[in-house]
């Protein structure tokens, strides 16, 4: 992505720090050298914004709506390792992110070395060198905290979604 491809970045998001013209996620970790790792999480951040209700992206309490990204496996499940966000948050991840907006066709080959704080995801190394999955959006009033994979995770098995909404459902190779 070229800086005149980039997402404008919403307001509500001009407190985070900026890589590369786009937003770093609250929730993914720096190193000690103070370099983010895009595409990684803070197991500890990540935790409190599933255990309190807080947006993945932004960090601040979700009160009405929250979008729930999942990948095509999640699907079944009805629930994600990822929090929820705002739809803002939701909005510019799908146009921010090369995996959930589709402009990636496969995942790493290689695994990041990563100290126990940090995690790239239960299932991560059977994604390495895969190709990717199409993401959904799934927006819920509210959602359930479970364990899944022995994570922490949000559920809308028994509440139910408002909407699933494909983001990009084409595979890889045929778009």
């Amino acid at each position: 992505m070229t800086e005149s491809e980039q997402p404008p970045i919403p307001l509500a998001l001009a407190h985070l720090p900026v890589v590369g013209g786009l937003v770093v996620p609250w929730i993914t970790p720096r190193t000690p050298d103070s370099r983010y790792l895009l595409g990684t999480v803070d197991v500890d951040r990540m935790n409190a914004c599933l255990q309190r209700r807080r947006c993945g992206v932004c960090g601040r309490d979700l009160v009405d709506r929250t979008v729930l990204l999942l990948r095509l496996s999640d699907l079944p499940r009805a629930c994600t390792n990822e929090p929820g966000l705002h739809p803002v948050c939701a909005a510019y991840t799908i146009k921010a992110c090369p995996m959930v907006g589709g402009r990636m066709t496969q995942y790493r080959r290689s695994p990041r070395l990563l100290g126990p704080e940090h995690s790239t995801g239960p299932d991560a190394q059977q994604r390495l060198g895969a190709p990717r999955e199409p993401w959904f959006s799934v927006w819920v009033g509210s959602y359930d905290l479970i364990e899944a994979d022995g994570n922490l995770a949000a559920s809308y098995a028994k509440l139910g979604a408002l909407r699933v909404r494909p983001i990009n459902w084409l595979l890889p190779g045929l778009m």
